[in-house]
Parts: C-alpha cells; structure tokens; sequence
C-alpha cells in the first residue's frame, strides 16, 4: 500500500481527497503536524507534532457499509488504546479517557458515479500519542499525560485493526460499543442544528443511532454530545 509522510499539512483529509482520483488502490497519508485539521461538521481538530494524524483511503469500499464504518473504526482505535489506558466510546466519534478526548475519527465517502455501490473511504484518525498540553478550551488528553510516559503507538497495528473491524459483523461491533459506551445510562446534553436537549442515554442501536429516553437520534442529527 502506498504510504505518504508529510512533516505539516493542512488536513490529511483534505490531501487524500485531492489526490485519490489519481490512485486506485487504498493509500495512507501521515502527518507529522496539521494547521487546519477537521472534525465533524468541519469542526477544528487540535492536531500539533505529538499526535498519530493520518486519513485511511479504502477503494472500492461498499457504499452500503459506510453507515456504520465511523462506529467499526471507533471500536478498532479502541482496541489498540485499550492496551494503554481506560479508554471508552462517546457515541458517535470519540474515544475519551474519564470523559476527556484522546481519539477523534471523521469518516467521509465520495460514491462513484459509474458505480453507486462502490465508493472511495476516507477514515480520518487523530490520536494524541504525546501531546504534552491542550488549549484551555480543548477537554482532551494524550497518553503522555495519563501514563506521563511516551509510549509508542504502531500505525501498522491501528491500520490492521482498523481492516478487521471493518469486515466484523454489524452486530459485533455494535455490542462491542455499548460495552464501551462512555455515556450510557448517563445524563447528557445533545445539540443540533438550531436545537439542545438534555436527556439521559440509554444505548446504540443496530442502525448506529442513539437510544436515549426522550428519543431516538441519527449522527447526521447530533453536532455534538456533552456529559454532564
């Protein structure tokens, strides 16, 4: 597979999807710092040198698995922190340790036009490995700040586990998230467009919505999810 390393970009995501017309075979761009990365909802992504920030480019993906891809690749960047520290799922797109982001995932797909099925993938991965500080506005953590140690974190593996889980059963996965799920049975505030809602949430459904006891709710619905 191709592999690009870059010292600084802009967005590995904004690079994989300026180039991928000209590749066709899954490719990984690597960065070493980002000036203007992008969560959700084109959200700023807090991403200096320290962190493993990379875009995953997986062709020929089937268009009808991508609802529920974000969740499968959640579970895999769980499965490799997990090895490190108590990290959980806080639905739909983060992985935090004691409610505070380690890990974010922007998952985006560009069908193709002779082929509706197929599409390109673009899985988005910021993990703090080594972030030594945060801005005061930014609620997150590395883990060199819970270990207050450098550990290393293998690309190699996050991209093998991120292929499993891709290909595990929908069902799996989804258990495998409310297993993990950092708000579950707990109160949180849920904010949309034009709207906010404070409920309790119950669990993740096999669609990939979330459960809660004033609602059922779609991502797309969600800009974002606050425990209180």
């Amino acid at each position: 597979m191709l592999v690009i390393r870059l010292n600084k970009v802009t967005s590995t995501q904004d690079f994989a999807e300026v180039i991928s017309n000209m590749l066709y075979e899954d490719f990984l761009i690597i960065a070493e710092e980002q000036t203007k990365a992008r969560g959700r909802l084109g959200r700023s992504w807090y991403s200096p040198k320290g962190g493993l920030w990379f875009t995953y480019v997986k062709k020929n993906f089937r268009t009808e698995m991508i609802q529920l891809s974000g969740l499968k690749v959640a579970v895999a960047v769980l499965d490799v922190l997990r090895k490190f520290v108590d990290a959980k799922i806080r639905w739909p797109n983060d992985i935090v340790v004691h409610d505070k982001k380690i890990a974010g995932i922007l998952i985006e797909a560009k069908t193709y036009e002779d082929n509706i099925n197929l599409s390109d993938l673009f899985i988005g991965v910021g993990i703090d490995v080594a972030v030594k500080e945060f801005p005061s506005d930014v609620n997150a953590t590395s883990l060199y700040l819970e270990l207050r140690k450098e550990v290393e974190l293998s690309i190699d593996e996050v991209i093998t586990k991120i292929d499993e889980y891709l290909n595990v059963d929908n069902k799996k996965a989804v258990d495998i998230v409310n297993q993990f799920l950092s708000i579950k049975d707990r109160d949180v505030i849920l904010k949309g467009e034009n709207w906010e809602k404070k409920c309790k949430a119950l669990f993740v459904d096999y669609m990939g919505r979330l459960i809660t006891e004033c609602g059922i709710y779609e991502v797309d619905d969600v800009h974002r999810v606050e425990t209180l």
